[in-house]
């Protein structure tokens, strides 16, 4: 009985992990210069496989998919499960635009706003992808930006292709400057959000633009400490009484006592 009233017990520390993460839209271009071979094994091969790396890469974030030519849709709305974003990024191809001929930056952008307008996350990003201008669309990219900034939301601007393009000729292979990408609107697509344009003119720029991503969107992840106690009283104390009732017994209806 000594022993259990000096309550005997362990302590073990756990921790309780709540995770904060981000709504990320991405806004994919799917006109058809995205075939164009000037990355391997074109621009629109090498973002999505850029792309399925960095949703692997964002576990406690939820992730959409939304494509644009001259006309803009969602692929898939905001989810945790990734697989599905990797799946429909591995089939999609500028066949599921019908006007992919066209680029319609500010729809896209509109429609990836759409996704985030009932988003309670502190975070709210969107990743737009394209390797031209806008030619097409009824809302204005710019128009687009400001109202993102109204709703809180970032916009990080990526310009896809080399700054130069190979031309054949009957002389051989030329190279001229590349002027279909309009680079001063993603930039003030950006700048209007708070966000940041990338360009990439290369395979190894293009792959560094997802980690400079990584390093500015960060999920917060909170922490707080528990002990879990167990206590060893309630054993002991039932044995002293077993051993209690032994001594009754044994005095009192046995008639034997331990001297």
């Amino acid at each position: 009985m000594i022993f259990a009233l000096a309550r005997p017990q362990s302590i073990k520390e756990g921790q309780e992990i709540k995770k904060n993460g981000i709504d990320i839209v991405i806004a994919l271009d799917l006109s058809k210069s995205m075939e164009a071979r000037d990355f391997n094994p074109s621009r629109l091969e090498k973002s999505k496989e850029l792309l399925k790396e960095f949703v692997n890469e964002r576990p406690d974030d939820r992730v959409s998919l939304v494509v644009f030519g001259g006309d803009a849709y969602t692929k898939v709305p905001l989810t945790f499960d990734h697989t599905v974003i990797n799946d429909t990024l591995s089939k999609i191809t500028t066949d599921d635009i019908t006007s992919n001929n066209r680029t319609a930056i500010g729809m896209g952008l509109g429609v990836a706003l759409n996704r985030l307008k009932n988003s309670e996350a502190k975070s709210k990003v969107v990743i737009l992808m394209t390797d031209g201008e806008n030619n097409s669309g009824e809302m204005s990219p710019i128009g687009a930006s400001k109202l993102a900034k109204e709703m809180g939301i970032k916009v990080y601007t990526i310009g896809i292709g080399a700054k130069e393009i190979a031309v054949p000729s009957f002389f051989g292979t030329s190279y001229v400057k590349n002027t279909e990408l309009d680079e001063n609107l993603l930039n003030n697509i950006a700048k209007n959000t708070n966000g940041q344009y990338f360009r990439a003119s290369d395979e190894k720029e293009f792959k560094n633009i997802f980690k400079d991503i990584n390093k500015l969107e960060k999920s917060k992840i909170d922490s707080r400490s528990f002990y879990d106690i167990t206590e060893y009283f309630e054993p002991l104390l039932k044995i002293a009484l077993i051993l209690l009732m032994i001594g009754v017994l044994f005095e009192y209806v046995i008639f034997i006592r331990i001297p």
